[in-house]
């Protein structure tokens, strides 16, 4: 006979550690505590959120909605709470933050920034060299050869990449697409163990517009609450070592 488990509501910190959830909770907590000094959004705001939600959720009926809220165990009104809670943390994060996030741009901008760029590598420097030539001279075109050459995974897109966030190429690639002009064909380098022929196609400058705002707003608010979760443990094992000792 099959045992029905027996259902809580309320969970013990030892639960919570044990399920990898505790940070979570606690940063949760953080983040409510945070809140209460954010206003809730207009009859308008609300409004776009909701339909925004519901858009992405693909949720087109009444019926699928409150399906959605059972399963979840929200009544309206949590749900609506639930919804509108990620807005407020965003207002809280941008007016907080709101002296840093320009000089915070400028530290991140060229992890913000992205390029496309074409690429192939080979074992072989002497096959890189004449590679190079070839599409130097025009005698084939760079998504002809790393198709038929490149010996990377680009190969199955004619070393055709992006457009990529600038963190994503190997740090050396990066620094050399960085300085470089839009069409510049570099000779082949020598990147790990790869012989590398590279031309940029264009870079694309991100510029501190309201979306990348709210994106930096948001990181540094996931710093700030990494901060004094780091803040509270090293207090609970100071608190831990003080009781060990008496």
């Amino acid at each position: 006979m099959s045992v029905v488990p027996i259902l809580s509501d309320e969970f013990s910190t030892n639960q919570l550690k044990k399920w990898g959830m505790l940070v979570k909770a606690k940063k949760e907590s953080i983040v409510d505590s945070c809140l209460n000094e954010v206003d809730y959004p207009n009859d308008e705001q609300t409004k776009k959120l909701i339909e925004d939600w519901l858009s992405q959720k693909k949720i087109k009926s009444k019926e699928t909605l409150k399906l959605w809220q059972e399963e979840q165990e929200f009544s309206h009104e949590e749900w609506k709470e639930f919804l509108i809670r990620p807005w407020r943390w965003q207002r809280w994060c941008l007016k907080h933050f709101e002296s840093k996030i320009a000089s915070y741009y400028l530290k991140r901008k060229q992890f913000l920034d992205q390029v496309t760029y074409s690429l192939l590598r080979v074992k072989k420097r002497h096959i890189a060299n004449e590679l190079y030539l070839r599409i130097k001279e025009e005698e084939s075109s760079f998504s002809d050869i790393a198709c038929n050459y490149s010996e990377g995974p680009e190969k199955r897109v004619g070393g055709f990449i992006g457009p990529v966030s600038m963190s994503q190429p190997h740090p050396a690639l990066a620094r050399l697409l960085q300085v470089s002009h839009s069409g510049q064909l570099w000779p082949p380098k020598e990147i790990d163990s790869w012989w590398v022929v590279v031309r940029l196609e264009e870079l694309h400058n991100t510029e501190l517009n309201e979306r990348i705002r709210i994106q930096l707003a948001l990181e540094l608010g996931e710093q700030h609450l990494h901060h004094l979760l780091q803040v509270s443990c090293r207090s609970n094992d100071e608190k831990k070592s003080t009781n060990d000792i008496t």
